[in-house]
């Protein structure tokens, strides 16, 4: 088995103004240095010496600050000295000693990847100068940038810890969220304040690697991660195939995605040589100010806490220190948090990315934001209108207030405003009142259009809908029918086919239920032939009865062998919706039985008393829609798997995205959700399952990019050098970029942390689902599908799913 060994070698910029050392005594600064360092180089052998140096003190304190945040260990008597091997020399109107002083070791940072934590420390910190930046012209042409040579650098190397190219972007992206935390890089710099050459080596475990690999000046945390990534794949095709790699230098090449040779590496020769003057310091004392920076974690902690944010969402809000100082502001002024964090990381977000702005550069201070997000969730405003007053602030400044007076840029939601000519209309039209208390809901149209005419469209018809109905003391609940054995005949040749609408509306007709009832056709079918287009249709149907504000409740009945995954689908899509949606099924036809009009029954009065969130009726159960299992008989048909509670309703983020989007199309969503099932593999281990044959379903013609992979237990799976292993499966997967999301065929957590066959799983890319069953990961994948804008955006919504 191999094992892969990276660490990184990361320069920081601190200052773009030349100057590190300093000759103490010295009447030009930098040049006496310059003169001693060439005196030095030529008599070396003589051991001379020259005057004691030390480190600018601005650049000395920042170095300082970063060591005591990550907790490293001061070097009491730092030597300085000179870097060695082949080092280009700067142009001459550049000052560049190549002096390096270890001003510490230790330390660590820690990061997560995929629910599993890890520390990575820090083997040492030296102060330098910058030499350089190596750069590439059309992915061809190397050549080195010398705009900030002889700037102070602080060089941070890493042991080798890592193990994956995610594992190395994660921890430089949180590297730079502490670095602006600590004002040590400008927000505005971005990225290019950090750059860094990775190492990476694979060996035989549990034997440590005889060479490594440099990959040169990557520029950006993405590059890092492609690099990486790309060169593991190449070392373990040659080592597997018996080949050797030898150390060596190389290049990312992002056109095509692989690494390419640049030079040969000696790994054996020293980097340093001892320059003989004493180095001064003065040591790494606390100074002020150090104890009030609230650094990242304890941060994202605390704002998880404090506001109910996610994970993920913590991690975006806290990722830059004025992004999290935003955020607490705007909340400060009264904006609600989950609302605020969604829509700076959507609206705010692609403004700053268009504009190329910092939060702190946009015109849209967080007071404004603040107004904005308190007018969007009292109704004042919705979310075309909240669009449209960011457009305009971030170009002109203009303040909300103005803003909000310009015709059309309200709407009218409260009941103070629309119950007068809500009653008004009522009274005018005292037929259309009557019919819509005998529940036609055409007369609800009617009534809200007359409303919206009266007050120049400006009226919110969700909410006029609202006040209609509570002021006829109208309660309607719908009942959409995908066919199933619920609705099912038996034919003339004893078989049993799928019924209709009218099946439900001759059980409704025996049970006397106290609320109108509308019953809406969707499909007529048996379960198992559901396809996408089939979801589609029906969340068009649920979404369109949500929005419309026509629905009390609403009730879906379905049949049982798929109903673990449309009760996943759309818990995903509505639980944070106010207006409850029931789904119940039957094992048995009408003709033959109570249990269909018994579990109709039940389903009705949860879809009456409940005031939101997704559920499963079934027999005298109420059950989670979340990790359901059809068990087969007819009481107990279904249980909940790896749940203590119950999950009904949620304020998730994929369901809160889904709910904002107006009137989403069946059609574009039966596109997607097929385009989808089309990127997505299921996989079910099984003894002798033979691994090199899944691993061609993995080649990129073919478009998976998605696997649901069903392990064992808690997350083992075989990766042998073996023709039943994993190996080739998941190396092939992750080299064309596919992501394999883990589930267990028992009733098991997948967590990856306990066996170390877990772990070589973990290591190829898997990502552990925690508690949730295939059934609901697959439905999670198209509900995140149907929302998210990219790729990157789709596993944070998985990810998310999984810490549900």
């Amino acid at each position: 088995m191999f094992k892969s060994y990276i660490y990184l070698e990361i320069r920081v910029l601190l200052s773009a103004m030349p100057g590190v050392f300093i000759e103490e005594g010295g009447k030009d600064g930098p040049k006496d240095i310059l003169s001693a360092k060439k005196e030095f180089l030529k008599k070396n052998n003589e051991g001379q010496t020259f005057s004691t140096v030390r480190i600018q003190p601005s650049v000395l304190h920042k170095v300082s600050t970063f060591v005591r945040a990550t907790g490293g260990r001061a070097i009491e008597d730092p030597l300085l000295e000179h870097l060695t091997g082949n080092i280009i020399e700067p142009p001459d109107d550049r000052t560049f000693t190549g002096f390096s002083v270890k001003l510490a070791e230790g330390g660590s940072l820690g990061l997560v990847f995929h629910q599993k934590e890890k520390e990575i420390h820090i083997e040492e910190v030296r102060i330098e100068e910058d030499r350089g930046r190596l750069t590439r012209s059309g992915g061809k042409k190397a050549s080195i940038d010398w705009t900030y040579a002889g700037c102070p650098t602080m060089r941070i190397r890493t042991k080798n810890e890592f193990e994956l190219g995610d594992e190395a972007e994660l921890f430089l992206e949180e590297l730079y969220t502490l670095l602006t935390y600590l004002k040590l890089v400008s927000p505005e710099s971005g990225e290019n304040s950090v750059r860094c050459n990775a190492y990476a080596a694979i060996a035989k475990y549990p034997a440590e690697p005889e060479y490594y690999v440099k990959l040169r000046n990557l520029n950006s945390f993405n590059f890092v991660r492609k690099a990486i990534n790309s060169e593991l794949s190449r070392e373990d095709e040659i080592l597997s195939s018996g080949g050797s790699i030898a150390s060596e230098s190389r290049l990312w090449n992002e056109e095509q995605n692989i690494t390419e040779s640049y030079q040969d590496r000696d790994t054996h020769l020293e980097r340093f040589e001892t320059v003989m003057p004493e180095i001064h310091t003065g040591g790494l004392q606390k100074t002020s100010g150090d104890a009030a920076i609230e650094l990242p974690k304890a941060r994202r902690e605390r704002i998880r806490k404090e506001y109910g944010l996610s994970r993920l969402r913590s991690f975006f809000i806290c990722r830059e220190k004025d992004r999290a100082d935003y955020f607490e502001q705007a909340v400060q002024d009264g904006a609600e948090p989950l609302l605020t964090a969604h829509w700076m990381a959507g609206e705010l977000m692609k403004i700053l990315n268009k504009t190329s702005l910092s939060i702190k550069q946009c015109h849209i201070t967080s007071h404004k934001f603040a107004q904005i997000m308190q007018l969007l969730i009292m109704g004042k405003i919705n979310s075309t209108i909240a669009k449209n007053l960011l457009a305009d602030i971030a170009k002109n400044g203009s303040d909300v207030e103005e803003l909000i007076k310009q015709p059309g840029m309200t709407v009218l939601s409260s009941q103070a405003e629309l119950l007068p000519y809500v009653r008004k209309v009522l009274d005018e039209n005292p037929n259309g009142s009557a019919a819509l208390k005998k529940g036609e809901m055409a007369s609800l149209e009617y009534l809200t259009g007359l409303v919206m005419k009266a007050t120049n469209g400006r009226a919110d018809p969700v909410a006029v809908k609202s006040l209609i109905k509570q002021e006829l003391k109208v309660n309607v609940i719908y009942v959409l029918t995908m066919g199933g054995s619920i609705t099912a005949e038996k034919l003339s040749d004893g078989t049993v086919a799928a019924g209709n609408s009218n099946v439900i509306k001759a059980l409704i007709s025996k049970l006397d239920f106290p609320l109108p009832v509308q019953v809406v056709n969707v499909r007529s079918m048996l379960s198992e032939e559901t396809e996408p287009s089939d979801w589609a249709a029906l969340i068009s149907e649920v979404s369109g009865r949500i929005q419309s504000g026509m629905a009390n409740g609403i009730v879906v009945t379905h049949g049982t062998d798929t109903l673990p995954y449309t009760s996943a689908l759309l818990y995903w899509l509505f639980s944070a919706s106010q207006v409850p949606v029931v789904l119940t099924a039957s094992s048995t036809i009408p003709a033959e039985g109570s249990e269909a009009v018994e579990n109709l029954k039940t389903a009705l009065e949860t879809a009456r008393d409940k005031k939101g969130g997704v559920y499963v009726v079934y027999g005298t159960k109420v059950l989670s829609p979340l990790n359901l299992k059809y068990t087969g008989g007819e009481k107990d048909a279904f249980s909940v798997w790896n749940m203590k509670d119950n999950m009904f309703a949620s304020k998730s983020l994929l369901s809160q995205n889904f709910l904002s989007v107006q009137q989403p199309d069946s059609n574009v969503m039966a596109d997607i959700l097929n385009e989808a099932a089309n990127r997505m593999e299921v996989v079910k281990l099984y003894p002798g399952l033979p691994g090199a044959r899944l691993a061609q379903s993995m080649n990129t013609e073919n478009g998976i990019d998605t696997v649901i992979l069903e392990l064992y237990g808690h997350g083992t799976g075989n990766v042998r050098n073996s023709d039943y292993s994993l190996k080739s499966l998941l190396f092939r997967g992750r080299k064309n970029g596919a992501t394999f999301y883990c589930t267990s065929q028992q009733e098991s957590k997948v967590d990856f942390r306990e066996f170390a066959t877990s772990a070589d799983v973990w290591r190829e890319g898997a990502v552990p689902m925690g508690s949730l069953t295939t059934e609901s990961v697959i439905a999670l994948y198209f509900a995140a599908s149907l929302v998210a804008d990219n790729s990157r955006e789709l596993k944070e919504l998985m990810e998310n799913g999984a810490e549900s």
